[in-house]
């Protein structure tokens, strides 16, 4: 039977979320602030120190006679939200601390053909692995999960031929209990893609913009942001750009979603790479984005008709979306996304052929940093963090996004 919530545990709730919005206070301001009793608030304090949720940073001189009064503060290694990105190959974890600080990081990889029962597992040990020493999980508010979509594996792992993939929105409920039961936190779940265009959209100072967002990297992922709000879509597949059909030969390429032709099966990192060996005849360990990017840059004539196609591709599946959601910006990222910068003009050519806006759509390079996805988790997780009314169950619930004000705890 779950221990009752108690008075003392709202208390103590009350004053972790005033230091948790990144005050400094002694324990006579926290006092004043709640409007509780020294006592009460110092036997709190007490345990929150014990347990390294809060740490004393400074001492402040009374101005007077008496003592120093300590300033206390949240612990810079107390993990307060965990983000992970799920890409097809590795998750990229990161644990942040209330101010949002990234204090730990890994990159856990996974064999091909992995199912996401053992990418959980794998997933889940990492973030244990990580907190070690100072750094630890005592009150941690929330973990933002992104997923790739549609999905890459089965959930056992066994081969995509024999199996159809499972619906997004049944992983997506899967994982989120798996992890809702390990660590006893609310869990947040969307496309991976959509929590690196929101970080790209907030670092960038263009939250209210309408964004079309496109990284192409192991997978090609897109995501729309409307006046800083992601759609999502009616099966959580909105901005799927990856997966418009570019290529409807009967030569064209098998794609991970089941169908064929799909601008992941051209425009991803391994795609890209496959076309560069068939050009050059190179042997696998030598075949690489490095190599390809050198030879753009020395003017190799191959390399150059490999790009502009590829640029020319790109920008026709852009045109489509922008004519469809007539945005302010469109934004490239990812490996590939930086390769194709020396023809951008001919992307921006092709976009512009399909679309009505033309030429006045920007289009620019975004960041290419492993860590946006788990970063953009991480801020989505800050929006909603509120104190908790009640103790939370071994279940915990889940993180939604109302239709207005932001993200919040439901």
């Amino acid at each position: 039977m779950d221990r009752q919530w108690s008075v003392r545990d709202q208390h103590r709730a009350d004053v972790l979320a005033l230091l948790h919005r990144g005050r400094k206070l002694t324990r006579g301001e926290i006092s004043e602030a709640l409007r509780l009793t020294r006592t009460t608030v110092s036997d709190i304090l007490g345990s929150l120190l014990d347990q390294g949720i809060i740490t004393v940073t400074e001492q402040r001189s009374p101005g007077g006679r008496g003592r120093p009064a300590e300033v206390l503060g949240i612990h810079p290694g107390a993990v307060r939200f965990v983000g992970l990105d799920f890409s097809h190959t590795a998750a990229t974890v990161c644990l942040a601390n209330s101010a949002g600080t990234v204090i730990a990081s890994a990159i856990a990889e996974y064999p091909t053909g992995a199912g996401w029962e053992a990418r959980v597992a794998q997933t889940q040990r990492t973030i244990r692995d990580l907190a070690v020493g100072e750094v630890h999980l005592e009150f941690l508010a929330g973990i933002g999960i992104g997923l790739p979509g549609p999905n890459s594996a089965s959930w056992h792992g066994f081969p995509r031929s024999a199996t159809p993939m499972e619906p997004f929105q049944l992983v997506k409920a899967r994982i989120r209990e798996l992890f809702a039961d390990e660590f006893g936190c609310p869990v947040l779940v969307d496309h991976h893609i959509r929590f690196a265009a929101l970080y790209e959209a907030t670092i960038a100072g263009e939250a209210d913009r309408n964004i079309v967002y496109l990284r192409l990297s192991t997978g090609v992922g897109g995501a729309v942001l409307g006046a800083g709000a992601a759609l999502r879509g009616a099966h959580l597949l909105a901005g799927e750009i990856g997966h418009l059909i570019t290529d409807d030969t009967p030569e064209a390429r098998a794609c991970r979603c089941g169908r064929r032709g799909c601008l992941e099966t051209v425009a991803s990192k391994d795609a890209v790479l496959d076309t560069w060996q068939e050009i050059t005849g190179m042997e696998d360990d030598q075949v690489g984005l490095d190599d390809l990017a050198a030879a753009l840059e020395g003017g190799d004539p191959r390399a150059l008709e490999l790009a502009t196609g590829l640029a020319g591709t790109v920008g026709r599946a852009l045109g489509i979306a922008a004519l469809i959601i007539d945005p302010d910006e469109i934004v490239l990222a990812g490996e590939v996304g930086t390769l194709l910068e020396p023809v951008l003009p001919t992307l921006r050519e092709a976009m512009a052929r399909q679309c009505l806006t033309g030429a006045e759509v920007q289009v620019r390079s975004g960041e290419t940093a492993d860590k946006q996805g788990a970063r953009g988790a991480i801020a989505a997780l800050r929006a909603a963090d509120l104190p908790p009314a009640r103790a939370r169950s071994a279940r915990a619930g889940t993180l939604t996004y109302p239709a207005e004000g932001g993200p919040r705890v439901r």
